[in-house]
């Protein structure tokens, strides 16, 4: 059985703010079945882990009877092996241009080879990483249906990786759940403070899916991984 928090910890949390944010999803995990809360355990320890805190995430490992991984899993960037040489060849305008009009590789999966771009240019090209940021958000427009929301989450993933909240706030307006947690964590980013989050955080626990727990998890890895906007 997977260690519960103890009625205080679920009230307030006055450690580190990894750690609060990891009691709040674990207390919202605790409504869910053993079995699904045991296949959230790994992202526990992976958000503990990026918080450098080897105390912290030793406990996490302890509490919920997982390993650590030392080694972390890469995955292939599907994205930036189509955009790289597209940018190579025909630049920021040109990817854009290939994107627009769904040209060669481009064609499927034009959202990840824009926020690839995006994410790779932001810090020796930040203008070149906004007019893509622009680009991807004045294709939501004429995209269809399905695309739309696609498109739109990841400009509003690039508006945040680039702490341009305006941006951030016009993306949103199009993705298919813009009140969702993982977005609230990437808006926390930029604002400031995702301590705010952590009634909501438990408040909001579903007790039929991890999708909840996994999307508080995934907003505030961003925040781990980028630190806060202006910091």
């Amino acid at each position: 059985m997977l260690a519960p928090l103890s009625a205080q910890s679920m009230e307030m949390c006055d450690s580190s703010e990894p750690a609060c944010v990891l009691e709040a999803a674990w207390g919202a995990a605790l409504i869910l079945p053993e079995d699904k809360q045991k296949r959230l355990a790994p992202l526990f320890i992976e958000i503990a882990a990026l918080s450098d805190d080897a105390r912290l995430t030793e406990r996490w490992a302890q509490r919920l009877q997982t390993k650590v991984s030392h080694t972390p899993q890469a995955y292939p960037d599907f994205g930036w092996t189509v955009a790289e040489p597209i940018l190579s060849q025909s630049g920021v305008d040109g990817l854009i241009r290939s994107a627009r009009d769904k040209q060669g590789d481009v064609s499927i999966g034009r959202a990840d080879a824009l926020l690839a771009a995006g994410k790779k240019l932001e810090a020796s090209s930040p203008d070149d990483a906004a007019k893509i940021n622009q680009a991807m958000l004045d294709m939501t427009v004429s995209a269809s249906s399905f695309e739309k929301p696609v498109l739109a989450h990841a400009a509003a993933e690039l508006a945040m990786v680039r702490c341009d909240e305006a941006r951030f706030d016009r993306a949103l307006l199009v993705t298919d759940a813009p009140s969702n947690l993982r977005y609230a964590f990437w808006r926390a980013r930029i604002n400031g403070d995702a301590t705010k989050l952590l009634n909501r955080v438990r408040d909001e626990a579903n007790d039929e899916d991890t999708r909840h727990v996994r999307q508080v998890l995934s907003g505030y890895r961003s925040i781990l991984e980028l630190g806060y906007c202006g910091q």
